[in-house]
C-alpha cells in the first residue's frame, strides 16, 4: 500500500519548506487545494508553478473546491498523475469526463464521511480511482473516523479494479486495517509534515503495515 506525503499550505513559502520537508521521501505527494466554499479554509497552489516548487516529484491533486469543472482540466495540463474532485461540489459529472475523456486514467472522486459509497455508484465506471474521506475535509491534524475501513471494503467489492485511497487521521494504529479492508493507498498530512523526522514516521507506518 501506498503512502503519499499530503502538503496543506497558504503560501508559496510554506509550500516550499514542505516540499523540502519531505522531498527526502522520495515518494509522490498529494496536495490539497481548497477555496473556502466549499470547505471553510483555504490554501495556496498555482498549477502555473508546482514544477518549478517540486522538480522531480510526482503529484496529485484533491479539488476540495465548488464547481470543479474548470478546474480539473487546468490540473491535468499541469501535470498532475491524478486529479481527485469531490462528489459532493457538483452535479456536473458529465463536463468534467467530456473535458479529460481522454486522461480517464488520471481523474479521481472523493466522498465526505458523511456521504455513502451508493452515491458514486452512477459514475464510478467513469473515473480510476476513489477517495475515502476518513475525516471532514478542511483541516489536517483531526481524528480518524473507523466508518472509512468499511467503506474501502465496499468499494473494492464493486469495483476490484478501482484504486482507492484514505485521506485523514491515518496513523500506525489505524493503517493496517485499511490495507486489510483493501485500500491501495493513503495519504498522511500533519503526520509526516509537521514531524521532525518523516523517513522515520513513514517507517513507523510501514512497520505497523507488517512491512
Amino acid at each position: 500500500m501506498d503512502i503519499q506525503p499530503g502538503i496543506l499550505v497558504h503560501s508559496e513559502d510554506e509550500f516550499r519548506q514542505k516540499i523540502a520537508h519531505v522531498r527526502e521521501l522520495g515518494l509522490p505527494v498529494h496536495i490539497d487545494v481548497m477555496d473556502g466554499v466549499f470547505v471553510n479554509n483555504t490554501t495556496w497552489a498555482d498549477p502555473g508553478l508546482i514544477h518549478e516548487l517540486a522538480p522531480g516529484l510526482e503529484f496529485e491533486v484533491h479539488l476540495m473546491i465548488a464547481n470543479p469543472e474548470h478546474a480539473v482540466p487546468i490540473w491535468i495540463a499541469a501535470g498532475a498523475k491524478r486529479v481527485i474532485y469531490h462528489k459532493e461540489s457538483t452535479e456536473r459529472d458529465r463536463l468534467i469526463f467530456e473535458a479529460v475523456a481522454d486522461e480517464a486514467k488520471r481523474l479521481g472522486i472523493a466522498i465526505n464521511p458523511e456521504t455513502p459509497v451508493s452515491a458514486l455508484e452512477p459514475i464510478i465506471d467513469q473515473v480510476a480511482m476513489a477517495l475515502v474521506m476518513s475525516v471532514t475535509p478542511g483541516a489536517s491534524g483531526q481524528a480518524f473516523q473507523p466508518a472509512a475501513v468499511e467503506k474501502v471494503a465496499e468499494l473494492k467489492k464493486r469495483k476490484p479494479s478501482l484504486v482507492v485511497g484514505v485521506d485523514g487521521g491515518v496513523r500506525p494504529e489505524n493503517i493496517k486495517s485499511l490495507k486489510d479492508a483493501g485500500a491501495d493507498m493513503v495519504v498522511a498530512t500533519s503526520a509526516l509534515t509537521e514531524t521532525s523526522d518523516p523517513s522515520l514516521t513513514i517507517q513507523v507506518l510501514k512497520q505497523a503495515l507488517g512491512e
